[in-house]
């Protein structure tokens, strides 16, 4: 299942999207060919709300949840079949022969032709058979009901995974775009320390070899953002592909996303009772206990086989020769009972199927309940982590930004070489990456805790 053991990391991001049939592209450095840098014009401004919407609307999972629910209907409507009237009409109209020799009949000795005909006959009638009592067409009937409600049930867990996919795939743009952001800065930070390079060459305070060690610095940075604005490309497109679905549309249009990371705090919650909440709210523990249901009435319905049934008939309608030739109305009326006395050992053998799954359901049961206690505390443990994470990163900035304040001063006023800027550069830069990741984890742990609650259609930004 989507939700179960997604802890720490990108796990929930590459459940999810290959749930979705969709390469797992993450925001990370990739090759400069990979993707081209769009047109202007050709953006569209895109909220997590409208993309959530948008998804659940035109994704493939959704319509094939939709139609499951179809499905179940239609198999409801069968069982209910068996404990309904069933009303026929027919008619016909023949020409026959017979030999009464051959029913032995001594008609030849009393005078009388052995063959006879060809005489005519003509019926038409209406038909009714009603099941009065059979006790395995009801528990089938029930079986299916619940059959029903588990389509339901696996609509909204559909629904939830596409959210969730939808949520990833949004805040791996995101934080593609701010890496891109990053590696302006980057960029335009390179360009002022090649500046200021130039500058200390030009009045005898540098050697060349800063003014090469800037120059080659801002190639690089150059390089970094060729690759970050690829990684923004694609992860444009996977969100778009999540977005449209089905829907048919162009995937010409790169959204702009509306709503940005931030470090949102989490409630205090305590463990024991969000636990004991989660395991009323999650879809999949409502899943395993219809399941359950299921299999438990499928058993009764395997040993209801063993009893007798009962029905009722009729029949009405008109015969004669022909239908308007010694033609009366008749009819029939009947009570019919049907024992079970041995069926090769078909019905003994379906009750140890029956049993068995049911036993594997309650399995399943317990299983999914472990899992989802282990889901929401690992989850309460990872969202204060990944808190700590993005507070410390932004420390490292702030210090980086200082430090490289303090480099830039040495080397301004000549009393060290660029070496030292350079080296404060890398760790402003290595700082703004830590940032940009720690905030993406962040989100991605509290997304992970509203789907370990069961509720990730509450996720905001």
């Amino acid at each position: 299942m989507l939700y179960r053991g997604f802890s720490g990391g990108r796990r929930l991001s590459f459940i999810a999207l290959f749930f979705l049939g969709l390469p797992i592209v993450l925001a990370r450095p990739v090759s400069v060919v990979q993707a081209q840098a769009p047109e202007p014009d050709q953006t569209v401004s895109l909220s997590l709300a409208k993309a959530k919407e948008l998804a659940l609307k035109n994704n493939l999972q959704a319509v094939i949840a939709k139609e499951g629910i179809a499905q179940a209907k239609g198999q409801k409507g069968i069982s209910l079949s068996a404990l309904l009237p069933s009303i026929g009409a027919a008619a016909y109209q023949s020409s026959l022969t017979s030999n009464l020799a051959a029913s032995g009949l001594p008609v030849e000795s009393f005078g009388f032709p052995a063959f006879i005909g060809p005489f005519n006959r003509f019926d038409a009638r209406f038909q009714m058979v009603q099941s009065v009592f059979n006790l395995g067409a009801i528990r089938r009937y029930q079986a299916a009901d619940y059959s029903l409600e588990l389509a339901r049930q696996r609509q909204r867990l559909a629904a939830q995974q596409i959210t969730a996919a939808t949520v990833i795939s949004y805040l791996t743009t995101l934080e593609a775009e701010q890496a891109v952001h990053a590696a302006k800065a980057n960029v335009q930070l390179a360009e002022t320390l090649l500046s200021l390079a130039i500058h200390q060459k030009e009045t005898g305070v540098a050697a060349g070899i800063d003014v090469a060690r800037a120059e080659t610095r801002l190639a690089n940075q150059r390089v970094q953002l060729a690759q970050v604005q690829s990684a923004l490309d694609t992860a444009r497109l996977d969100l778009l592909r999540i977005v449209n679905g089905v829907s048919g549309e162009s995937l010409s249009g790169l959204p702009v996303l509306g709503d940005q990371m931030t470090l949102t705090p989490e409630p205090s919650r305590d463990a024991d009772k969000t636990v004991q909440q989660a395991l009323i709210d999650r879809v999949e523990v409502s899943i395993a206990e219809q399941e359950l249901k299921i299999a438990e009435v499928q058993r009764k319905a395997a040993k209801s086989d063993l009893f007798p049934s009962i029905s009722v008939f009729g029949d009405y309608g008109s015969s004669g020769l022909k239908p308007t030739e010694a033609n009366y109305p008749t009819r029939s009326i009947g009570v019919r009972l049907d024992i079970p006395v041995f069926s090769g050992g078909r019905t003994q053998a379906e009750i140890q199927i029956a049993s068995s799954r049911m036993r594997e359901s309650e399995a399943q049961l317990k299983d999914i309940r472990a899992a989802v206690e282990r889901d929401v505390r690992q989850s309460l443990l990872e969202v204060k982590t990944r808190a700590e994470q993005v507070r410390s990163a932004e420390l490292a900035v702030s210090l980086a930004n200082r430090e490289l304040v303090l480099a830039q001063d040495r080397f301004n006023n000549g009393v060290a070489d660029n070496v030292e800027v350079v080296t404060a550069q890398t760790a402003l830069e290595n700082a703004r990456r830590s940032l940009v990741s720690s905030l993406y984890q962040f989100n991605l742990a509290r997304l992970n805790l509203a789907s370990a609650l069961g509720h990730v259609e509450d996720f905001r930004l």
